[in-house]
């Protein structure tokens, strides 16, 4: 038997979907195992961790070696137990006799830059830089009014603040559309800055106008897999729209999921010709692209910004997506709990396991 395990920082994320995955996992020859990365003893380098019961459709506690390959769901906070399974996971990712689905990608600025590389990607990502003083945010504001504040290592939305300019204010709100501040002097911004970085570093970008006419925050998702032939595969795409006067269209923030379809049919034709070019380009190129410079990717989150105009922008880039989007617009599909199991095989045979 092929042996996959799901790994996380906290045991009881994924259990949903690990679940899901290992009822069908039986019938592709493979074990599925759940750990964290301090359920490994460094001195036998086995797992106390679950194993999924085919029997008894149920995880039952065991102690078991690391599995072959590893399906890395670790979303890394600020929290010591974060900071201390990274390095484990780094020390998993070196062995030779391990191999992961996907290896993730490096901080949001390591994203930007070689994005920006590319010719053809490189018009559709939105001015960024590294924050690191009041002078960087009063640069930007003069040419656009408004800017948005990204934690480097950020996901989910969370950490995220705008700034716009009021008159002779600075309004700082957070993601909800709450001020948390008024700034007037350039002293009292570089605090607020200097506190912010003490617990993330930040990068910032225009605020970009991707509202509806309700003021709503809308973003389209885009999630990808690898297919059983190892070659990339769009498992859905859907609008996300958030509460009115909020500034993100996160799910867990709160937003509702469209279908796509509807929404690009509602579009003007010429407007909706300018929006499909610019969308087929990026999910044409951005996927491979990414994994050239990164290494080896299972899945990837993409979500695309549209302006009023038209203008497509790309807002983030994940290698650890939800699926949402999938569950909730079409929950009988199978393809995402199967996707895993399919491209574990794929890789069992190019590494020549059995």
């Amino acid at each position: 038997m092929i042996s996959l395990g799901f790994v996380t920082v906290y045991d009881q994320q994924e259990v949903k979907y690990s679940t899901e995955v290992a009822k069908r996992a039986d019938r592709y020859g493979i074990t599925v195992y759940r750990f964290t990365p301090f359920d490994i003893d460094p001195l036998t380098e086995k797992v106390r961790g679950l194993q999924f019961d085919n029997t008894k459709q149920s995880w039952i506690e065991s102690t078991f070696d690391i599995p072959t390959f590893l399906y890395d769901r670790c979303f890394y906070r600020a929290d010591d137990r974060s900071k201390k399974s990274k390095p484990i996971v780094q020390w998993l990712k070196h062995r030779p006799d391990i191999t992961f689905l996907g290896h993730g990608f490096p901080s949001k600025w390591e994203l930007y830059k070689k994005v920006i590389e590319h010719p053809l990607l490189s018009p559709y990502i939105p001015k960024t830089e590294r924050l690191q003083s009041a002078m960087d945010v009063l640069h930007m504001i003069q040419k656009e009014k408004a800017v948005i504040c990204k934690p480097e290592h950020g996901s989910r939305g969370k950490g995220i603040y705008v700034i716009k300019q009021m008159k002779n204010l600075l309004h700082i709100l957070d993601a909800s559309g709450q001020t948390i501040a008024h700034i007037r002097r350039e002293n009292d911004l570089q605090r607020w800055i200097n506190d912010l970085l003490q617990h993330n570093s930040y990068l910032i970008q225009p605020f970009l106008p991707l509202q509806t006419k309700k003021n709503e925050p809308f973003d389209i998702r885009f999630l990808f897999q690898k297919n059983e032939r190892g070659k990339w595969s769009e498992r859905g795409r859907a609008v996300r729209i958030g509460q009115p006067g909020t500034m993100i269209a996160n799910v867990s923030a709160g937003a509702s999921i469209f279908d796509f379809s509807e929404w690009i049919n509602q579009v003007s034709s010429p407007q909706r010709l300018f929006i499909t070019d610019g969308i087929e380009t990026i999910t044409n190129v951005l996927p491979s692209y990414l994994e050239e410079q990164f290494g080896p990717l299972f899945e990837l989150g993409l979500d695309l910004g549209i302006t009023e105009e038209g203008a497509v922008w790309i807002i983030d880039m994940n290698s650890k997506p939800g699926r949402k989007i999938i569950t909730a617009l079409t929950p009988e599909n199978c393809d995402v709990y199967e996707a895993p199991l399919r491209y574990c095989l794929f890789l069992a045979n190019e590494v020549n396991i059995s």
